[in-house]
């Protein structure tokens, strides 16, 4: 039975399909899970099992076999991911990469690539694996050096990927390569495309598996394409395409690491609540001890609020909104809340949450991976504060009025300039001005605005800040500070300054 709380917009579906996934968590994936964990053996009988229940579909059309409608796409998959997360984090491998790994195909491919593979990929018949990290390049995706070569009707493809999960148990790789080395090409992403390589192809082959901290039963591979022939048919929509389709999945990936996250992050909670109702010190269980109530509270907290902005983010994207920043957003604060929440729960274990014997130190380790998969957490901030920033400036450009024939030109033009510096400097000494701003305030188009700036800038009146080439931000000059107005102007002494004394 699912034990978290069914959001007031699922529909009957999205809740019977929680229950479904809740009961195989329980009685599948946790009775297993430290036979996993002993043998690190891959858990063949989960993987199938899902795929007969049909829910690797979550984003396949109902034409190609995929989930019936009245399952949002975005909410059916995160309610998978948190569930099969609650029973083992490492279930999320494989069934999350398929979905990543189809995206492409649903998103971008060709009616003979989805009549082929998409029936076989939402049974589990077929298995999909994203290809794009190398030892070259991890999360800087622009910098992949894996090539592909068009001879004829077929591509040659030669390099080494790395970190690939799934790497020798999927038999579909959605691979990214480079396929141009033209500057402008490169300049603007126009040199990656997108190739689906099929198991078992000539030259083709699984270098190396990695043995990694946790996540054990998971498949992360090194592969190799030495002269790798496929036909041109194999390529998905354009040559020169690969980094739009690469950035259009990224938000179904996102989104499901931090549904993930969500899962685990209850596992954790519920493990610790059956440790501290039931460890006696101090002559009281640990649950009644303010500090541990803190933590535990804390931990409370922070899934509950994971799990509603996962879960808002989904109906979002299910309604046909774009939400790269919400996705963003849900990844970074998931994992980070995740990796506290589980770091906590071990320190409420005491020592026994550093043996094996307690689920927490499985899941300490295996929490730790999605900080740094799906786009290291340090790269997702950054991008984060972009995509605000970029809304922002958007809003607070529309909600200006635009100027469409200039009211003041020539000399008049730079007077008016140097006056609304000198009094934007008196509010803003240490800013500069807004291009777009000094068009409302000024009545001028941007054509005149720049020419005249530009005239005022060669007289050393004004200092300019460019961004691609074109004039953002405008400074007056110490100089154009004293041609535009007397000192005088520029004075200020609150009341409580005493003149005689103080001013000089």
């Amino acid at each position: 039975m699912y034990t978290a709380e069914k959001y007031l917009w699922w529909n009957e579906a999205e809740k019977k399909l929680a229950d479904e996934v809740a009961d195989f968590s329980d009685n599948v994936i946790k009775v297993q899970i430290n036979e996993i964990e002993r043998t690190k053996k891959f858990p063949w009988n989960w993987f199938e099992e899902m795929g007969r229940r049909g829910w690797y579909g979550a984003f396949i059309p109902e034409e190609y076999g995929g989930m019936k409608k009245g399952t949002g796409r975005t909410t059916g998959f995160c309610i998978v991911l948190e569930e099969i997360a609650r029973g083992a984090p490492v279930a999320v491998d494989f069934y999350e990469t398929t979905i990543y790994g189809y995206s492409p195909i649903v998103r971008f491919g060709t009616e003979k690539q989805k009549k082929e593979w998409l029936p076989k990929l939402a049974t589990g018949e077929l298995f999909a694996a994203i290809v794009i990290t190398e030892p070259f390049m991890g999360s800087d995706a622009a910098n992949i050096q894996t090539t592909a070569v068009r001879k004829g009707n077929e591509y040659v493809i030669n390099g080494k990927k790395r970190f690939i999960t799934l790497g020798g148990i999927a038999n579909l790789y959605v691979v990214y390569c480079k396929t141009s080395d033209d500057p402008e090409d490169r300049k603007n992403h126009r040199h990656l495309s997108t190739f689906v390589v099929e198991k078992g192809t000539p030259g083709f082959t699984v270098e190396a598996i990695h043995d990694p901290m946790g996540r054990f039963g998971s498949r992360h591979a090194v592969l190799n394409f030495d002269d790798v022939r496929i036909p041109k048919e194999n390529r998905i929509l354009n040559e020169g395409d690969g980094w739009k389709i690469l950035t259009d999945a990224l938000n179904i990936e996102r989104i499901g690491v931090a549904a993930g996250a969500v899962g685990t992050s209850r596992s954790a909670i519920e493990a610790t609540a059956a440790y501290v109702t039931r460890r006696v010190a101090f002559n009281q269980t640990l649950a009644d001890i303010p500090g541990v109530q803190t933590m535990c509270g804390d931990m409370v907290t922070r899934t509950n609020l994971i799990s509603l902005l996962v879960y808002y983010s989904a109906h979002k994207m299910d309604l046909g909104m774009d939400v790269p920043l919400g996705c963003t957003i849900a990844k970074v604060f998931a994992t980070q809340s995740l990796m506290k929440t589980v770091l906590d729960s071990v320190q409420c274990h005491g020592g026994d949450g550093y043996m094996r014997n307690y689920p927490v130190e499985r899941l300490m380790r295996d929490s730790k991976l999605i900080e740094i998969g799906a786009g290291a957490n340090e790269l997702m901030q950054h991008l984060v504060w972009r995509l605000w920033l970029k809304d922002y400036l958007a809003l607070r450009s529309a909600s200006r009025k635009p100027v469409t024939q200039t009211r003041t030109a020539g000399p008049a033009a730079k007077e008016k300039i140097l006056d609304a510096l000198a009094d934007f400097y008196c509010r803003h000494p240490a800013l500069y001005m807004e291009r777009e701003e000094m068009m409302e305030k000024l009545g001028l188009t941007g054509e005149d605005l720049d020419k005249a700036l530009e005239a005022a800038e060669a007289e050393k009146l004004v200092a300019l800040y460019r961004k691609r080439g074109g004039i953002t931000l405008a400074k007056a000059t110490y100089t154009g500070l004293k041609q535009a107005k007397p000192q005088e102007y520029y004075n200020f002494f609150p009341d409580f300054v005493d003149r005689g004394r103080e001013i000089f």
